[in-house]
């Protein structure tokens, strides 16, 4: 049976990659291309996100200030150092994971809305430093980025930059699909579900929320690489405390602790606004209405839709074997 269900989330992904791959035969126009481009990078964030929040528990608002800690580490890198793109991309995520180390050593310590005020104060300094600092151009932000390359090839065109933001999206899905369902994936949910269980059979809650919180990080900052390099500009109003909410958002709406959850919430709320150009002032609005629907007809989000069907076909094979039996 299980492989059977394995078999068939394989083939639900597959399906879903056939138009993605498709897509640029179209000839839609280019600001299609870009803004499913930005899905892609959001969505590579947010899966990160997701490994934190939804397989973890760890409620955090610092993932846009990692994003933006990439960004940035490509961007200057890329300025100054004129290394290429792959080193870039990498550096921002070994950045990301190192800064968060650090502060995850003391900040998880702390619980609930605690841990929410620390996160958040981290995302605030972060975006602090970004606008006015001499090396990150303060306020202005930095231009003068390098198009992508890799192995001497340029990566310049829109649907160009499609498949390659495709491709990192689809890598970070499938590092998070091994992590899940690995004994580190195990542990995360288990600290999720109750942490003096989890430490009662033998796991290192600590660690875990560590390492998960350092994961999340680096794919954020390897997510910034290939933001930094996709818009060849960066700037410090990217990655405010607030858009770490609307990543929350996402989630929410998405649904957390599912793989498909990520993809799909960021795609609604990223495409939302540019579906409704003449109301993207009010874009929080917008988000805000979304939650107020979703959340209360939907708890587990979108994809929480599926998985309540599928709990209740099951119940009602189980009630008719029943019946049967008796």
């Amino acid at each position: 049976m299980g492989t059977i269900l394995g078999f068939r989330r394989y083939l639900l992904w597959g399906a879903l990659m056939i138009p993605a791959l498709l897509l640029p035969i179209l000839r839609l126009p280019t600001f299609i291309y870009r803004i499913a481009t930005l899905i892609f990078i959001y969505s590579c964030v947010n899966t990160g996100y997701n490994l934190l929040v939804g397989y973890c528990g760890i409620i955090s608002v610092a993932q846009a200030g990692f994003f933006g800690i990439g960004a940035y580490t490509a961007a200057l890198m890329s300025i100054h150092l004129h290394t290429s793109f792959v080193v870039n991309v990498v550096a921002g995520a070994l950045m990301a994971a190192t800064l968060s180390a650090l502060l995850g050593l003391p900040i998880l310590r702390l619980k609930g809305q605690y841990l929410v005020v620390a996160t958040l104060g981290i995302n605030q300094v972060i975006s602090l430093v970004a606008c006015n600092a001499e090396f990150t151009g303060g306020p202005n932000g930095l231009p003068g980025i390098a198009a992508p390359s890799i192995l001497g090839i340029s990566i310049a065109s829109p649907t160009s930059l499609y498949y390659l933001n495709l491709g990192g999206l689809v890598l970070v899905t499938a590092v998070a699909a091994l992590l899940v369902h690995s004994p580190v994936g195990r542990s995360m949910i288990a600290v999720r579900e109750d942490q003096l269980a989890a430490e009662a059979i033998g796991i290192n809650v600590g660690a875990t929320k560590l390492l998960t919180f350092t994961l999340a990080a680096a794919i954020a900052g390897l997510a910034g690489g290939f933001y930094a390099h996709n818009g060849l500009y960066v700037s410090w109003q990217t990655f405010i405390p607030g858009e770490s909410f609307i990543m929350l958002a996402m989630l929410t709406i998405g649904g957390m602790g599912t793989l498909a959850g990520p993809v799909l919430g960021t795609a609604l709320l990223m495409a939302l606004p540019e579906a409704l150009r003449s109301a993207s002032l009010y874009r929080f609005f917008l988000y805000g209405l979304a939650l107020s629907v979703v959340a209360p007809l939907w708890p587990g989000g979108l994809t929480g839709i599926r998985m309540k069907r599928k709990a209740s076909t099951a119940t009602r094979a189980l009630s008719s074997q029943g019946g049967s039996a008796a």
